[in-house]
């Protein structure tokens, strides 16, 4: 009989979830160097098992360990986890007022139409 891994592939994608909420199964993948139906498999039975919860934004499913955030945080997290939101509401918050025009020009990327 084979002895479980002290840190089994279950507990490294919880410990990812608790530590990067809002994460999605790819990024899991990707930082834990597992396959996806490894990744999909574990992340559906700590769902079946309550240890996290799930919420669909667009395309990703970002995962949460349960009982930590309220659904509003949840969105506020899907939002910091993607880089470019990030960076302008870090730019806004550290230059107090900027313009558009200044967020566009200092960031490097393209004005809305």
């Amino acid at each position: 009989m084979r002895n479980k891994p002290s840190n089994s592939n279950k507990e490294r994608i919880l410990q990812y979830i608790q530590n990067n909420p809002g994460c999605y199964l790819r990024q899991i993948r990707n930082e834990l160097d597992l396959s996806m139906g490894s990744v999909q498999y574990h992340s559906y039975q700590l769902q079946k098992r309550g240890k996290i919860t799930s919420m669909r934004q667009g395309l990703y499913k970002l995962h949460f360990q349960s009982g930590t955030f309220e659904d509003h945080e949840k969105i506020l997290l899907q939002v910091l986890n993607q880089e470019t939101p990030r960076e302008i509401i870090l730019y806004i918050i550290e230059k107090g007022d900027p313009t558009q025009t200044d967020v566009v020009k200092s960031l490097g990327i393209s004005a809305p139409l």
